[in-house]
């Protein structure tokens, strides 16, 4: 893991060989549930390259987002979700 201090915070730039934390937890949901896993395989089947990440990302904000997550919540779903590498979830499960 490698860390970047910015003033008083520290942003963690790297997690477990992945980009970081966002994108090693959701590629982790994604190829751990059936559910996801299978809709994962279908966006790597029916779409090629870039919109495969475009469509991954659209098909995780809808997961999280029809939970309604107004407020805070929402606000820090939707900047982890900001974070997720998306074209590394693709090439990491092509």
């Amino acid at each position: 893991m490698t860390s970047v201090a910015l003033e008083s915070q520290t942003v963690t730039t790297e997690y477990d060989g992945w980009t970081n934390l966002e994108t090693w937890t959701v590629n982790l949901w994604l190829t751990n549930e059936e559910c996801y896993y299978h809709r994962l395989q279908e966006i790597l089947h029916d779409y090629e390259g870039r919109e495969q990440a475009e469509e991954l990302e659209q098909a995780c904000r809808f997961i999280v987002e029809r939970h309604d997550d107004t407020g805070l919540r929402g606000d820090l779903i939707g900047t982890v979700l900001a974070r997720v590498d998306w074209q590394e979830i693709i090439d990491n499960n092509q």
